[in-house]
């Protein structure tokens, strides 16, 4: 038994110091590497749920810029529009107004050419009817001067006619 207990003793020995050994190693690690690693890590976790935080907070701000952005645009569309608008109500107030300007220069050319063919036609009838008095004046002349047969008659009717003729032509 002597021999089982010396057998024995020895690994008591050895087995407390060994615990012995564990217990101290666990503590050390306790308080020289988990407690600065548990800090590492809350301090991680702290830094991750901010960086998380100011991301939400960024996408926010974004979204609030996109939807400034989008009502600026359609303000900006608006007012585009509107433009357009009122330029081509300008352009077609300008387009009457030129229609409107060339149709009374136009009426008054028609009316100022219309009074030139009237005074025109009024001269040529007026030197119509001062050669019709020229010749009736030379024919009576004539007859006056002369007394005619009825073909001589005849014959300085049919000239006269003649010469009126070719004057209107």
């Amino acid at each position: 038994m002597e021999e089982v207990l010396k057998i024995i003793n020895p690994m008591t020995s050895t087995v407390f110091w060994s615990i012995i050994v564990f217990i101290i190693l666990i503590i050390v690690l306790w308080r020289f590497v988990l407690k600065p690693v548990n800090k590492m890590i809350l301090r991680r976790q702290t830094e991750i749920r901010d960086n998380i935080d100011g991301a939400e907070k960024k996408k926010e701000e974004a979204q609030q810029y996109i939807e400034e952005q989008k009502r600026l645009l359609e303000d900006a569309k608006m007012v585009s529009r509107r433009i357009i608008e009122e330029g081509k109500i300008n352009a077609m107030k300008a387009r009457r107004e030129i229609e409107e300007k060339a149709g009374e220069k136009s009426r008054l050319l028609i009316e100022s050419t219309m009074r030139e063919i009237e005074a025109e036609k009024n001269k040529s009838v007026e030197a119509v009817k001062n050669q019709i008095v020229d010749l009736a004046f030379e024919l009576s002349e004539k007859i006056v001067s002369k007394s005619l047969s009825e073909k001589e008659h005849e014959k300085i009717i049919e000239e006269s006619l003649d010469d009126i003729y070719k004057i209107k032509q």
